[in-house]
């Protein structure tokens, strides 16, 4: 049985992009106002792929030009549960998605402040 367009597959896939858009606002949130680790600075998230049951959430970011790569992942581990728990209290969700942060670009530093 098909769906017509705009019916219930729609719906699911418009929710989708909206629990995204969500989990993708409130992590630039709290990257920026309550993650203190310095080699976070500057970092920017940049999208977001929620996995189709929304039990994995890989977020792409990019790192401000000349700062190293593999320091910002490690820092993204160490810091990993620490966001999934904050994420958990400013978005309401059935689960919180496991978070894997995927590198995605260098930025020049005025790029970074917007």
């Amino acid at each position: 049985m098909k769906h017509e367009k705009g019916g219930p597959s729609a719906a699911g896939a418009v929710r989708h992009q909206r629990v995204e858009a969500s989990i993708l606002e409130e992590l630039r949130s709290i990257l920026r106002d309550d993650v203190t680790d310095p080699e976070l600075e500057g970092v920017r998230l940049t999208a977001i792929v929620l996995s189709p049951d929304s039990k994995t959430a890989r977020i792409h970011f990019a790192v401000p030009r000349g700062r190293p790569r593999t320091a910002v992942e490690r820092s993204f581990t160490r810091a990993t549960g620490f966001l999934r728990g904050r994420l958990a209290e400013g978005v309401e969700l059935k689960r919180t998605p496991d978070l894997r942060f995927v590198y995605e670009a260098e930025i020049s530093l005025s790029d970074s402040e917007s």
